[in-house]
Formats: structure tokens, C-alpha cells, sequence
């Protein structure tokens, strides 16, 4: 059994040694990962304290309703503008 448990301890620093050493070949690929490791985190966090994903989609749903009534009526609102100065 210690025998087993050594070759897999042996095993292990290989690996370990392997990803170090292509770590430190490449450091702008560690920082990327690492990055998008901690964004990813954050959106996660975000969305779990908005209530939820779906409570995040429902709220965005409705901004952009929101918003293309807003949008809607400033046509509107140009739209008679222009009705008037023709007139």
C-alpha cells in the first residue's frame, strides 16, 4: 500500500512540475485564466444576489420593453412635431 501511495505522490509532482514549468513559459496565459477566472466569479456573484438568473432575465426583459416605449414615443412626439411645421 505505501508503495502504491508513493508512485502516486511520484505521479503527482511530475504533473505538478509540468504545469509550473508551462506557467512560467507562458505567464499572460496564467493571468488570462486567472482573470476570467475571478470575471466569471463575479457574474455569478451579481446574478446570485439580483435574485437569481431568471429574475435577472425577467428584469432585463422588461428594461428593453421599457425602452422601446421610450423609443416609441420620442417618434411619436418628433412625428408631430414635423405634422405641425408642415401644416
Amino acid at each position: 500500500m505505501r508503495r502504491r501511495f508513493n508512485d502516486l505522490a511520484d505521479q503527482a509532482a511530475g504533473t505538478y512540475r509540468t504545469a509550473y514549468n508551462t506557467a512560467r513559459e507562458y505567464p499572460g496565459t496564467l493571468a488570462a485564466v486567472i482573470v476570467g477566472i475571478g470575471v466569471t466569479a463575479f457574474l455569478l456573484w451579481a446574478a446570485r444576489r439580483a435574485g437569481g438568473w431568471r429574475n435577472l432575465q425577467e428584469d432585463a426583459k422588461e428594461r428593453v420593453r421599457q425602452g422601446y416605449d421610450y423609443a416609441r414615443d420620442g417618434y411619436e412626439r418628433i412625428k408631430g412635431r414635423q405634422e405641425t411645421l408642415s401644416e
